[in-house]
């Protein structure tokens, strides 16, 4: 029987759980984070006094009250002044500045097309090894491989051995075929390409290798299009004969011109993106290309409604990688997307940055932040440092990503866009000007409480409901699981 200790820390638990999951929920990752920067400072000596910002809006943000107004240095830009924890839960609050720049919700036509992949294979799979003692060799034909056009592709065998001793293998693919097209002056020769794969396996010892790319094994390797045996030889030194398994031999492939790693494609004015994605931007559309999920895929991505003519020149622009794009068949679909209310660079929004934190300094609503680090925050600042994982904050001396500092509690949720973020919004029209130095100097020197008090109480009110509201649903979680636990 559980001890009523056990009982309680059990309710507990629950407790805590459910205060984590309202902590968080606050945290998530906004598509309006992309196009702002926000730093936190919780640099050593740095303190704050928020009275001088009592005639800003209040909205709610990073899970609690923040002031909102638009920018000194253009008013288009947003301000948000916040209070945030560095870690959930740590109790310690610090001043947050972000400056937005607002968006607005487009609507985006998105033609997608698939094609079955150009190349499959059958190869066996859980084929029993015996491995000798001393060294060996054995060659398995593995199946075949087909390409209906030229592509890049890479091995990897998995083997797993039981093994009393040392013993360590290596191999050699072989692919032997007939192209799928012959070239009149080829003559019809037999196709033929060889893949080195050393330390497949090491039990017991090291296993020493040159630290080279091999193609097909580290990196694709481009094979023509053809009907292929594949033939896997094996080569072991064993101190104690063994079993194993051939578990399977598994192959990635891309039938893209290009290479699925190489970034960028200069000489076919593409670039290549994390996963092998090929884009081009053709005339105001977006042009994606990639092999995934056994298939290949094409978007074609628009602020308007295209013709089947011109579908037809976009995939023009990419038949230098992949001329099969002429058979898409394209389904279309409307989809809402984030974007910039209006051009704003990266180096307008951190000229802001740099205004706003040099007039919370000198309007007192911030103390201990010197002029340098002002600079240093905004030579480390870029458009999309801002939300919970990329906000800068200070760090062993240097203003980098929180998602950069070891540690870092991460969050893994997306949620909608701040009202006030959107152009279309009511907020973001009653957004007022930036305070002025004149009148936050004197609410500073009064000592008297911000003059929008009355005006945050919807706000305050609405916090003490949610937080209300969380503990009543911590409470009977735990009562719950308390009753469960004790005996009837």
């Amino acid at each position: 029987m559980r001890s009523g200790r056990g009982r309680y820390f059990t309710a507990a638990l629950v407790v805590l759980l459910a205060v984590a999951v309202v902590r968080s929920a606050s945290a998530c990752f906004d598509p309006a984070d992309a196009y702002a920067v926000e730093v936190v400072l919780n640099a050593p000596g740095v303190e704050y006094d928020l009275r001088a910002l009592s005639g800003a809006a209040l909205v709610s943000y990073a899970g609690g009250t923040a002031y909102a107004y638009r920018s000194r240095y253009d008013s288009r830009l947003i301000v948000v002044v916040s209070e945030q924890e560095l870690a959930p839960g740590s109790g310690g609050k610090h001043l947050a500045v972000r400056v937005q720049v607002p968006v607005e919700t487009r609507e985006y036509r998105v033609y997608r097309c698939l094609l079955p992949l150009r190349c499959s294979w059958q190869l066996k799979e859980r084929v029993p090894l015996s491995f000798t003692a001393g060294e060996g060799e054995v060659t398995l034909d593995l199946g075949t491989l087909r390409c209906d056009a030229p592509c890049w592709v890479r091995f990897k065998p998995r083997i797993s051995a039981s093994a009393r001793g040392n013993i360590t293998v290596s191999g050699v693919l072989v692919l032997r075929g007939t192209p799928r097209v012959r070239a009149p002056e080829a003559g019809g020769g037999e196709l033929e390409y060889r893949v080195s794969m050393p330390c497949l396996l090491s039990v017991g010892e090291p296993c020493f290798r040159v630290m080279v790319l091999i193609p097909g094994y580290d990196a694709p390797m481009r094979i023509e299009a053809g009907e292929y045996r594949v033939e896997l030889t094996l080569h072991w030194r064993a101190s104690a004969a063994a079993e194993g398994v051939l578990e399977r031999v598994e192959v990635e492939s891309s039938c893209l011109k290009v290479a699925p790693e190489v970034e960028p494609v200069r000489d076919l004015g593409q670039r290549a993106e994390e996963g092998g994605e090929i884009v081009r931007e053709v005339k105001g559309l977006t042009v994606r290309a990639s092999y995934a999920g056994g298939a290949l895929s094409v978007t074609v991505e628009s602020p308007r409604e295209l013709s089947g003519r011109e579908l037809e020149e976009a995939l023009q622009q990419l038949s230098g990688i992949a001329p099969e794009l002429r058979a898409c068949n394209f389904t279309s679909a409307v989809e809402y997307r984030i974007a910039p209310h209006v051009e704003v660079g990266e180096g307008e929004v951190k000229a802001a940055l740099r205004a706003e934190l040099e007039w919370l300094v000198e309007s007192g609503v911030v103390r201990g932040l010197e002029r340098g680090e002002v600079e240093r925050i905004v030579s480390a600042a870029k458009l999309g440092y801002a939300g919970w994982n990329q906000r800068l904050v200070w760090h062993n001396g240097e203003w980098l990503p929180y998602s950069s500092v070891p540690g870092a509690a991460l969050v893994r949720c997306a949620g909608g866009v701040q009202p006030a973020f959107l152009a279309e919004s009511r907020e973001y029209a009653g957004l007022p000007q930036a305070p002025s130095l004149g009148a936050a100097q004197t609410q500073a020197a009064s000592g008297a409480q911000p003059t929008g008090a009355a005006g945050r109480a919807p706000g305050w009110l609405w916090a003490l409901a949610v937080a209300a509201l969380a503990a009543l649903a911590a409470a009977l979680l735990s009562y719950v699981a308390v009753k469960r636990l004790l005996p009837a």
